[in-house]
């Protein structure tokens, strides 16, 4: 089902907060991303965004071999949507059931790669970046109140980015009944590298500084998540902080992942010391 791909994800709790309610999963050789940003307070948001990506997960996994035989971008945005609407209302049952989930919900961010394209899902203010020849290009449309303010010209880009009410989101899962996912796909191309993100890395991280961390770091995606959720903790690290990052490879290229793992095993054994 997946492309040729190249996957690094990291999730941090941040420097401030105590708990991490992000959540992200990934299953690179079927090609599925997915990442969650929860909301209700320790225990409640971490369920509910882990709820959300291994829903997604599953589901996508047991779609595999059907969307092999049925490929297509309306057939695969037809499955994304269904497997949304399942975490949505598990969410929402899980909440039902037990008072320490009451209220609970989150933000997703998701993807599929396949047939040299991808097709994306996004509900509240997770974000997917595209880098394509050096230049980063924002995929999704955050639900959140500021961003309607800025569309409606009430607030400035600038005053946006100072407010306190940056998390204040319009949609998510777990709220609502039914939940209304931006859905879209796109060719691919080799080289291009995709970014999801929750607030925690956006909020603190200019878009110049994301791009030039993706592009300079794109041939070693596991520093360059590394260095992304740095910059967020250099700036404050306010919140809790995830990406993945996925880069599209040529047909046969082999990953770099290695190296990396090399890095890590001498770095566990200086650590021992």
């Amino acid at each position: 089902m997946g492309d040729c791909l190249e996957i690094a994800a990291l999730t941090d709790v941040g420097s401030v907060r105590r708990y991490n309610e992000d959540s992200i999963a990934v299953d690179a050789e079927a090609g599925i991303v997915a990442l969650a940003d929860g909301m209700g307070g320790h225990r409640a948001g971490e369920v509910a965004s882990a709820m959300a990506t291994q829903a997604i997960l599953t589901d996508l996994r047991a779609a595999a071999r059907s969307l092999a035989r049925q490929a297509g971008d309306a057939r695969r945005q037809e499955v994304l949507a269904r497997s949304i609407d399942r975490a949505n209302a598990a969410i929402r049952a899980a909440a039902r059931t037990d008072v320490r989930y009451r209220g609970m919900g989150t933000t997703l961010a998701c993807a599929i790669f396949a047939d040299r394209g991808i097709t994306y899902a996004h509900v509240g203010d997770s974000r997917i970046y595209r880098v394509r020849d050096g230049r980063l290009a924002l995929l999704t449309r955050d639900d959140s109140l500021l961003r309607d303010q800025v569309d409606l010209g009430i607030i400035s880009a600038e005053e946006a980015r100072q407010s306190h009410n940056r998390s204040l989101v319009t949609r998510a899962l777990g709220i609502e009944t039914q939940v209304r996912a931006h859905l879209a796909s796109e060719p691919t191309q080799a080289g291009d590298v995709y970014l999801l993100c929750s607030d925690g890395l956006n909020d603190l991280v200019d878009d110049a500084d994301i791009e030039l961390i993706v592009t300079e770091l794109a041939a070693n995606l596991p520093l360059g998540a590394l260095h992304l959720v740095q910059a967020a903790k250099d700036n404050g690290g306010f919140d809790n902080v995830s990406v993945i990052v996925a880069r599209v490879r040529e047909p046969g290229a082999m990953p770099r992942s290695g190296l990396w793992q090399r890095l890590r095993r001498l770095l566990a054994r200086w650590g021992r010391g």
